[in-house]
């Protein structure tokens, strides 16, 4: 990177978080933190399963972001790759005793080497992928229309990491008498891929885009799409889980076990989009999907659940861009930490991770569509 280029990066990594630049007490809660009580067994998937830096955690991306607004000399091709080599999972910012953003910071600096022309080659690749073929895989998703019910009305938002879950989901709910209508008129990614990317940009022209057609009570599937869609308002699209909590709490629905399924124990694996931070709070899928296990009588076998310190299973941010290896070895030790117990994630993109690194864990969605009957109760309606 030429020098002004280099200074513009500075400058704007102070301005907007030299706050916080200085006040880093290189506690190492960030980096390798271990508290039972609290079930922590570290805190960085990337500095447990690719590098035992600490240039791999959020005291180092602070560290990175000090030097560079100090003027420091770095290598900038390696401060790109350390930065996108990041879940952007939030357990930093969980775990700091004094409220820092560690993993903000890092969002910051991979928007500003992105728009440098400074990214990795690898995230240079995905973002040609998402704008050109509309999602992260390289091919379009594929959502089937299904027929509707004459039950409860529901409004769907895909998205590109979820469309398998998509597909299976809508002829299990017009089945169940539940009459859905596609999100159809917005780009199949809302632009959440492209953030975690560095595209800063891109991905808030795709949010607007997105959020133009999607409604306030609009389901959408995938979290990470979730979060970016509802950019801090709580009025905004909601999750598939709490919909559908409401509406058998409303009398709208009824959901049973299919006939034979025993009621096994189920290990839940926690998605990172769902876990509170530092001044934002999280959909309530976490809590519904425990309502919806009590409602089924299916035990849940991590009375933990749900642990906010568990490490990123690998699907987040730059890492399976730059990283694959580090990305399959984070998805194979969370998903054996569920032991001979089976599992399901409640992100489908986690679910999608899983599978592409052999990992047999689903997605919750998946699950009820696989083991539970859903039944409209209202009948035509007026």
């Amino acid at each position: 990177m030429s020098a002004p280029a280099s200074a513009a990066l500075a400058a704007g990594v102070l301005a907007r978080y030299g706050d916080e630049l200085y006040h880093c007490a290189s506690c190492n809660y960030c980096v390798d933190q271990v508290w039972p009580e609290r079930g922590i067994a570290r805190v960085c998937a990337t500095f447990e399963h690719h590098a035992p830096s600490p240039a791999y955690s959020g005291r180092g991306y602070i560290e990175i972001a000090r030097a560079l607004a100090e003027g420091m000399e770095l290598d900038l091709d390696t401060v790109a790759v350390r930065v996108n080599t990041c879940t952007d999972c939030g357990n930093c910012e969980v775990t700091c005793p004094i409220g820092l953003h560690p993993a903000a910071i890092n969002r910051g600096l991979r928007t500003a080497l992105y728009e440098a022309g400074a990214a990795p080659a690898a995230i240079a690749t995905a973002v040609e992928t998402i704008t050109t073929r509309g999602n992260v895989r390289a091919a379009p998703a594929v959502i089937a229309e299904r027929a509707t019910g004459t039950g409860p009305r529901m409004r769907l938002y895909v998205g590109c990491h979820a469309d398998e879950d998509g597909t299976a989901l809508l002829g299990w709910l017009a089945a169940g008498g539940v009459e859905v209508s596609l999100v159809r008129d917005a780009r199949a990614c809302c632009g959440a891929a492209l953030a975690e990317l560095g595209a800063g940009r891109s991905a808030t022209a795709w949010r607007d885009d997105a959020r133009a057609a999607v409604d306030a009570g609009t389901v959408v599937l995938g979290y990470e799409c979730l979060r970016h869609l509802q950019d801090g308002d709580a009025a905004g699209p909601q999750g598939l889980l709490g919909w559908l909590v409401a509406a058998l709490d409303g009398g709208e629905l009824t959901l049973a076990l299919r006939r034979g399924v025993v009621p096994s124990p189920l290990h839940l694996l926690e998605s990172c989009q769902l876990k509170p931070r530092p001044g934002r709070a999280a959909p309530a899928e976490e809590a519904c999907a425990r309502n919806l296990l009590e409602r089924l009588g299916v035990p849940l076998a991590n009375t933990g659940f749900p642990n906010r310190f568990r490490l990123c299973c690998g699907a987040g941010g730059g890492m399976p861009a730059v990283q694959p290896e580090a990305a399959a070895r984070m998805a194979a030790a969370r998903a054996d930490a569920a032991g001979a117990v089976a599992a399901v994630t409640l992100d489908p993109r986690c679910a999608r991770h899983f599978a592409d690194a052999g990992r047999a864990v689903g997605s919750f969605a998946a699950w009820l569509v696989e083991h539970c009957e859903l039944t409209a109760t209202t009948g035509e309606r007026a």
